[in-house]
């Protein structure tokens, strides 16, 4: 069979068209697998760099100087507390300690007011006078109950203040007491106020004596007071002398 030139030709075409396709489908396909190929080679060659750290805020001179001065504020503010509570601590026992030689002084302050109420009676002293020295001494006492409680926190040391206090209070002037009848209300003159003041007072001042014997302590103040309170302890320790011999007799 013979081919014209037509023919021949159009299967030439063919063939060589066929041929350029492939080489260049070959062509790209090879230059991808280059570009992958140089991709991998270079992401294991580049060395990674690391990350950057967001630089920190440097402080100023100022914040600096700021930050230190509240820390020294907060210290000194703990330090002041503590010496504060260490002097508060040694005042309050000073005064507890010193309780009982409180009480002698407050009752020197009760028979002040006793001599001051001897005054009122003389016509020395006006009855405001005496009132006004009255609450001064009142206010004295309620402060040595709550410095005694401190001390000796006792329901009946504290019954006992209380007794105390109310028998001074009833020392206010005027003085005045009912009739027989209790209808009527009289005013004592001054001679029979000083026997009713006096009697309160020395009730009071029983009171306080009875409470500083119970803590061990001699309730004598005055001169006389302490005489013959020391004459008394004598003869005590003579009586139970003469006790003891007269045991050691009977047993003879």
């Amino acid at each position: 069979m013979r081919l014209d030139v037509g023919t021949i030709l159009v299967i030439l075409i063919a063939v060589l068209a066929a041929t350029l396709l492939s080489a260049w489908i070959m062509s790209s396909v090879m230059s991808s697998k280059m570009e992958e190929l140089y991709s991998v080679i270079k992401t294991q060659t580049t060395p990674s760099i690391p990350k950057k750290e967001p630089p920190q805020v440097q402080k100023t001179e100022k914040e600096k100087l700021i930050e230190e001065r509240e820390k020294y504020k907060a210290q000194q503010v703990q330090v002041d507390e503590e010496e504060l509570f260490k002097k508060l601590r040694k005042v309050i026992d000073q005064k507890v300690q010193n309780v009982l030689e409180e009480a002698k002084r407050k009752k020197e302050r009760i028979l002040m007011l006793l001599d001051i109420a001897r005054g009122y009676t003389l016509g020395y002293v006006s009855m405001e006078e005496y009132n006004a020295f009255l609450m001064k001494v009142l206010s004295e006492l309620e402060e040595f109950k709550r410095l005694w409680l401190a001390r000796f926190p006792s329901v009946s040391d504290k019954e006992k203040l209380n007794s105390m206090i109310t028998y001074i209070a009833r020392t206010k002037l005027p003085i005045e007491v009912r009739t027989k009848n209790g209808k009527e209300v009289v005013r004592l003159p001054p001679e029979e106020a000083l026997i009713k003041i006096t009697s309160n007072i020395n009730n009071a001042i029983s009171i306080l004596d009875d409470l500083i014997k119970s803590r061990g302590e001699n309730p004598a103040i005055t001169p006389l007071e302490v005489k013959l309170s020391n004459e008394v302890e004598k003869l005590k320790k003579k009586i139970e002398q003469l006790e003891r011999q007269l045991e050691e007799f009977s047993m003879t």
